[in-house]
């Protein structure tokens, strides 16, 4: 429906509760990684499992996006959209009591799936009551709402987490949660959104194919390149599974007589094509900012999550102010001119970052979220202008998904890579730094490995820096991709693609490569390399002989007998055996002790000696314990005759 009498005051309800929800559902995008430290201290979980705590919410989110998207166009998006904001609260507020790590992915799936419901009807929504003319300022105000609460998701986080913990981060929106189901279910009307699309055919089976493959993919990015998954059958089954079922879920869709995908949009239409892959591709470059950036500063700087909270604030203020602005923009300059220089600015970004110190001042960073603010804020609403414009009237709603599903899967993928990439770095840097650590090396090469785990090891500033720049670089190149498909009148051809693939693997590489040669930080310590590291049977001290073996049954003894002699002898004897005036002998350098066997002594141990015994020189009565077993006599004697 698009009926222009709308009043203002309804347009105004209904842009906030659409905003409301979408700004709820991009916050938790970024929200997540910022407590990774806390879940992982929390629950008692590690990195590669924690991951999934974003990854299944990701998945959940784009694998049904698109089929519930058709099912909103049978029962009306209004009522997919209440519905959907009532599933996301509720699953919302259940994370929040999680009390392991495997309850909170599942949660977190759930809460996934209700963003799938309704954020695809968000967009249609907002057009629909907004006249035809206006509907480049409707998606500015839903691009720039998503991409604030994308981009601000850290400062609030930041709060959270400084003032209380990780379940904060999901109690705090119940009552955002219930506003937002609230305003779901009354904002509308009996006229918005109410519009049903009669359907002979759901493609329930396309939908499954999609999530399984996107599933498939994103646990083969993940896992594959870290620890030794690259020899478990069971992760190459799961990745070879998505690899498998992405064609056949394209060859499905084409047979489909109601696909959830139309892929002659992308054969025929290759604006269209364009501007979705450029969108997904930004996305897929927001890990690097959103989530190894905080992580260097929070983790390895140790600045206080409401301070990188704020820092993050920077470039979600800018976008947010920009974005509507870049509408106008875009009308009068061309969306495309426009989406190339927003990319611009955004690779301009992130190379500022690459300036960031290790000590001193972190201002050039200000510097460079200002400027990734702007990038982002001049390209989300002209891109995704051209996307919904580039489709016939039929299939808007179509396209409207397709957004959510491009920003979701694009977010998923450069997540699941960027995750595994700083998972396998620190495990390089551990695996070289100890593999080092126990050969025969020399001195200024220990001192070297001894201040690096000393420092933190590979969560220290400097590892964190080194990875962090590294992400900087991957991510910035892959914005070549980004920068290539928005160029205006651009031909699109097997050969270009090709090219722009090519191109920008080599900037990546070649890189990342010479900043790892140039780096004051190695893979390896640097007065030592991998061929001089010697492969010994027995562990060895750093450029020392080699420990003989400990004897485990003596040393035992030695343990034990301290602590019976400390609380039963040292009262008068001194804690260190020196004897104390009127009260006991000294016992080291004992004539007595040296002259006597273990077992004499702990005879000796049990009787005690009285003031009248003749053997008595010392004038001091020693109590017996006769209470003592054989076996503690044996320890306390046995570490009587250690400290001779």
């Amino acid at each position: 429906m698009n009926d222009f009498s709308i009043s203002k005051s309804r347009r105004f309800w209904v842009i906030s509760g659409l905003l409301l929800s979408s700004v709820m559902a991009s916050l938790d995008s970024s929200f997540v990684p910022i407590a990774f430290s806390d879940l992982i201290d929390d629950l008692d979980t590690s990195t590669s499992h924690v991951v999934w705590v974003a990854l299944g919410y990701l998945i959940a989110a784009t694998g049904p996006m698109l089929f519930m998207a058709r099912v909103a166009d049978r029962i009306g998006r209004a009522t997919m959209f209440g519905i959907g904001t009532l599933v996301y609260a509720i699953a919302m507020a259940a994370c929040g009591f999680a009390d392991s790590v495997s309850m909170l992915i599942a949660l977190r799936v759930v809460q996934g799936f209700g963003m799938a419901m309704f954020l695809p009807t968000t967009f249609t929504l907002a057009t629909e009551v907004y006249p035809p003319e206006e509907r480049g300022k409707a998606l500015g105000i839903m691009a720039s709402g998503n991409a604030f609460g994308f981009l601000l998701g850290p400062i609030f986080a930041g709060w959270l987490l400084d003032a209380y913990d990780w379940h904060a981060l999901f109690l705090s929106r119940i009552p955002i949660g219930i506003i937002a189901v609230g305003l779901g279910f009354t904002i509308f009307g009996k006229e918005i959104g109410r519009t049903k699309v009669e359907r002979n055919h759901y493609d329930i089976v396309g939908a499954i194919l999609l999530t399984l493959s996107l599933f498939g993919l994103l646990f083969g990015f993940n896992r594959l390149p870290v620890e030794d998954n690259h020899l478990d059958f069971f992760v190459w089954g799961i990745f070879l599974m998505g690899v498998i079922l992405f064609p056949i879920f394209i060859k499905h869709e084409q047979r489909s007589p109601d696909p959830i995908i139309d892929i002659d949009l992308f054969k025929n239409n290759k604006k269209f094509t364009r501007a979705g892959v450029a969108y997904s591709v930004l996305f897929a470059s927001f890990p690097a900012e959103l989530f190894v950036l905080p992580m260097f500063l929070i983790v390895g700087l140790e600045i206080r999550p409401w301070d990188v909270g704020f820092l993050m604030a920077v470039g979600a203020v800018v976008t947010f102010f920009i974005s509507p602005q870049a509408g106008k923009l875009a009308d009068k300059f061309g969306a495309e001119r426009l989406c190339t220089v927003g990319t611009v600015m955004t690779i301009i970004g992130y190379l500022l970052m690459m300036l960031v110190p290790l000590e001193g001042s972190i201002w050039i960073l200000y510097i460079a979220m200002a400027v990734f603010g702007i990038g982002t804020g001049l390209f989300f609403s002209p891109n995704n202008s051209i996307i919904m414009s580039s489709v016939p009237p039929e299939r808007a709603s179509m396209a409207s998904g397709l957004i959510g599903t491009f920003r979701q899967t694009g977010y998923a993928v450069g997540f699941a890579l960027i995750a595994s990439m700083v998972t396998a770095f620190q495990d390089r840097f551990e695996e070289n730094w100890a593999g080092a650590a126990v050969g025969n090396i020399q001195e200024s090469s220990a001192i070297e490995i001894s201040n690096f785990f000393h420092n933190g090891s590979v969560w220290s500033p400097e590892v964190l820096l080194y990875i962090f720049k590294m992400s900087v670089i991957l991510c910035a190149s892959i914005l070549l991709i980004t920068l290539i498909f928005s160029i205006p009148n651009l031909k699109n051809s097997r050969f270009t693609n090709g090219g722009t693939i090519a191109f920008t693997l080599f900037v990546g590489i070649g890189g990342m490569t010479l900043f790892g040669k140039t780096s004051l930080l190695k893979m390896m310590p640097s007065n030592i390399s991998s061929t001089e590291i010697k492969v010994v049977k027995k562990p060895q001290a750093f450029y020392m002989e080699s420990k003989l073996p400990v004897n485990i049954e003596s040393r035992f003894a030695l343990q034990g007998g301290n602590d019976l002699f400390m609380s039963n002898c040292a009262v008068c004897h001194g804690e260190q055996l020196e004897g104390l005036e009127y009260l006991g002998v000294k016992l080291t350098e004992n004539e007595f002790v040296n002259g006597h066997s273990v077992h004499e002594l702990a005879n000796h141990i049990k009787k005690g000696r009285p003031l009248a015994d003749p053997t008595n020189r010392t004038g001091i009565i020693m109590p017996g314990f006769p209470h003592f077993s054989d076996n503690e006599l044996n320890l306390l004697a046995t570490f009587l005759k250690s400290r001779e």
